[in-house]
């Protein structure tokens, strides 16, 4: 029993009931398999506190120290690889890829010296290696994949080698040193590129990495047996620290982002939208172009939601929404402004066309939005719109002039449109 180790026991036990807290209250995507990595990562450190040279703690205490490493990279693996291939494919991957290397870790800290053994161990891991990445794919292509064939090459042929040579502790740690080197690539492909966090755990993982690469110099070397000690700690906490960036990054993304958009639909609020509009008026000033602003109010919303619940008119103003969305062109932007409003910015519109046909154009688009009807529970439910258009600088160069009069032809269209009679569940536009 080492007690020097229990401070840094503490430490990473503090650290892992923060990061579960943490998750606790802000649920993100990923994380629950970085606290169950880490949960590993603490039971090595238990074996290696419980540890003795010899006696019956010795060999027990070995496999469960180099098991948990393992673990833990394929865990940390897993959660780097999301969206780079599908979760269940990718796990199964991960499982069937793993065993042969567990079994290389096992046997090692089991104190077998058996060169067959190790050459089997590897000739099943290679193959493995080498067909499992098309099962992965679920084609004979590799595309993107080609990559998993080179790892386990780079794993499996050191190995056969290392064992050849009766240099048995290489094949367990240099193992890992791939595992973990290749976490470290995956990182740095997923996480966003301007993150701290991503730094610190790419930082982590690459000097974890070569920590298990130099072990055999440092066994062999006992004079820097200290140094490696203190690195060997460190890159724990500086990988668990940065996943605690991370987790605070992504929170404070998704606070900016719900501020400047709408809960409902995804779309940019008025707050945004104005934004945007100081900036489409700007353009268009510096560039001599023009810009239609396109204030739309849904008819007959009202009777939709009352008579067939909110979740049905939520549902189908998340379907009047991505309609839209649809209609706009990439650089214009769409924003609801709250209830049944909707406005769209329609930006670097050329000068020489008469204003009335972007007029025209710019109803249209919205009239063929709207005719595509929501099914629901076997009804076509749709709406009708009233759409007011102003452009610039034709009618105004003002910005509060130029939403005002959207705003007033949208509502004098409206008061055109006669009421409906009978069920408003499907009004003409």
């Amino acid at each position: 029993m080492n007690i020097q180790l229990l401070p840094d026991l503490a430490a990473m036990a503090t650290l892992l009931t923060i990061l579960y807290f943490l998750r606790r209250r802000h649920l993100q995507e990923g994380v629950g398999l970085w606290i169950v990595g880490l949960v590993f990562i603490f039971l090595e450190a238990i074996a290696h506190f419980l540890y003795m040279p010899s006696g019956p703690r010795h060999l027990p205490m070995h496999v469960v120290a180099l098991d948990s490493y393992l673990a833990a990279g394929a865990i940390f693996l897993l959660a780097a690889a999301r969206g780079l291939f599908p979760q269940r494919l990718t796990l199964i991957y991960l499982l069937v890829n793993t065993a042969p290397l567990a079994a290389i870790e096992t046997i090692y800290g089991l104190d077998l010296r058996n060169r067959a053994l190790y050459h089997l161990v590897a000739a099943c891991g290679l193959a493995l290696g080498l067909v499992t990445p098309f099962f992965l794919c679920s084609t004979v292509r590799l595309r993107k994949a080609w990559w998993l064939v080179l790892v386990q090459a780079a794993i499996w042929i050191p190995v056969w080698s290392f064992a050849s040579n009766q240099m048995f502790r290489d094949t367990a740690y240099y193992s890992l040193f791939v595992m973990y080197l290749t976490a470290a690539v995956v990182f740095q492909l997923s996480l966003p590129k301007k993150s701290l966090g991503k730094i610190s755990i790419v930082a982590g993982f690459t000097l974890w990495s070569l920590v298990f690469l130099a072990h055999s110099w440092v066994s062999n070397n006992p004079q820097y047996v200290g140094v490696a000690a203190a690195v060997w700690d460190w890159q724990k906490f500086l990988v668990t620290i940065g996943m605690l960036l991370v987790m605070l990054e992504r929170q404070v993304s998704c606070n900016e982002w719900n501020a400047l958009h709408d809960q409902l639909t995804g779309l940019p609020n008025r707050r945004l939208f104005e934004d945007r509009l100081e900036q489409a008026l700007e353009h268009s000033r510096r560039n001599g172009t023009r810009t239609a602003l396109t204030m739309i109010d849904l008819n007959g919303f009202k009777s939709i939601n009352d008579q067939q619940g909110h979740d049905t008119g939520d549902r189908l103003l998340e379907h009047i929404a991505n309609n839209l969305r649809h209609a706009v062109r990439s650089p214009d932007t769409l924003a609801r402004l709250g209830g049944d409003e909707f406005i769209i910015i329609a930006t670097d519109l050329p000068s020489e066309m008469p204003a009335s046909l972007l007029v025209e154009a710019s109803t249209a688009r919205v009239r063929d939005a709207l005719k595509k009807p929501l099914q629901v529970g076997g009804r076509s439910l749709s709406v009708s719109g009233s759409v007011g258009v102003a452009i610039f600088p034709d009618d105004t160069t003002d910005e509060v002039l130029l939403r005002r009069l959207a705003d007033q032809r949208m509502y004098q269209q409206k008061r055109q449109i006669p009421l409906p009679l009978g069920d408003a569940a499907s009004l003409g536009f």
